[in-house]
């Protein structure tokens, strides 16, 4: 079954276009890529004296949280053929699952939300389900980056920063994903600027230096340095 899965998530690749603003799991993108954007973009805006205000948002658990019906409807948005729709909704058909307590096992009942833990198809579902929901909201790159389940958000006023946030959360929420504010980080580089973003109801913690994996973009000239040179 594994390898039935990989020849699908190849053959749906090779059909599918997605937003250039999508790093996660795509051919000539990655995590480099990813990092590098905003890190960039950050850079130019020091050389300027120009203000930035960077959000970093994050869902908390999303795959365990998308709908089934949402990934035919992602699917089918893309391009891909019926026939591999048809292959892909008879490997989630008839899923289902039971509860164990310490009182017994509670009634079997079918599964209608999130990824098949482990599946070779996981990451390609999801990007193609955020890619297809985000699309009319996405700005240009360096202004919107996409890492899976990752969101970065940039603006030149905190204000429209705050705007665009609350925009994403709410879009998410309409399709049963919601962005976790305790996770979610925000970013200046200007020095003057008081408080932090708020999205409903919530406050993004204020940050100097963001950390990805091998490096860390800050708010100051050092934001080219690694975090191992190695």
């Amino acid at each position: 079954m594994k390898i039935f899965k990989r020849i699908v998530d190849q053959r749906i690749r090779e059909i599918v276009e997605l937003s250039s603003n999508q790093c996660g799991f795509m051919r000539n993108c990655g995590t480099t890529n990813a990092i590098h954007a905003p890190r960039l973009l950050v850079g130019k805006h020091l050389e300027k004296n120009a203000p930035l205000h960077v959000a970093f948002l994050g869902l908390g658990k999303a795959s365990d949280r998308l709908p089934h019906d949402n990934i035919w409807y992602s699917l089918r948005i893309h391009g891909v053929p019926e026939e591999l729709v048809v292959w892909i909704e008879l490997l989630y058909d008839g899923t289902r699952s039971q509860v164990r307590t310490p009182y017994g096992t509670l009634k079997e009942f079918r599964v209608k939300f999130g990824v098949q833990p482990g599946s070779a198809l996981l990451q390609l579902v999801f990007i193609l389900f955020m890619d297809a929901i985000t699309e009319d909201i996405q700005k240009s790159v360096l202004w919107t980056l996409l890492y899976t389940d990752d969101v970065v958000l940039a603006a030149k006023t905190k204000a429209e920063l705050e705007q665009q946030v609350q925009t994403w959360y709410d879009h998410l929420v309409d399709f049963s994903l919601r962005l976790n504010v305790e996770k979610m980080e925000y970013l200046t580089t200007n020095k003057n600027e008081q408080g932090t973003v708020r999205v409903n109801g919530g406050e993004l913690l204020r940050t100097h230096a963001f950390i990805c994996p091998k490096s860390f973009i800050r708010n100051d000239a050092s934001s080219m340095t690694e975090l191992n040179a190695a």
